[in-house]
This record gives C-alpha cells, structure tokens and sequence, in this order.
C-alpha cells in the first residue's frame, strides 16, 4: 500500500477515537448530574409559600420549612 493510504487511515482513526472519548466523556458526566438532581426532594410550604429542596433519602415523615418551621410532605407529581 501507498504511504497515503496508511496516513488517510490513521488520520480517519484518529478522529473517530477522539469523537468517541468526548461522547463517552460527556455521557459519564451527565450521569453524574442527574443522579444528584434525581435524589433531592421538592418540597412546598402550605404556610408561608417556600419552595425548597433537600437531599435526603427518607422524608416520609416530612421536612421542616427552613423559612417558618412548618413541617411539610413531598410533592407529588
């Protein structure tokens, strides 16, 4: 084969292994955002209006408004 061949080859890989690192890169760390924005909780004040949010596993009990104190339940949607 030609010594152009080879180089047209390598240039292709090249470029096909960068595209696929930065795609690879990428969906690594949109993962890692979703997963912290999937394990907060909404929560909305029946008293005062506040919408806030808190990262805990288990809130079935509720969650105290940090504004006035009130103890709130979770959203649902």
């Amino acid at each position: 084969m030609h010594p152009f061949t080879w180089f047209l080859i390598l240039y292709t890989g090249s470029g096909l292994l960068a595209i696929a690192g930065l795609w690879f890169y990428y969906e690594k760390r949109e993962k890692r955002v979703f997963d912290v924005r999937r394990k907060r909780r909404v929560f909305h004040c029946v008293k005062c209006g506040e919408l806030y949010s808190v990262r805990k596993k288990d809130v079935s009990s509720g969650q105290e408004c940090p504004k006035c104190g009130y103890n709130n339940y979770e959203l649902s949607f």
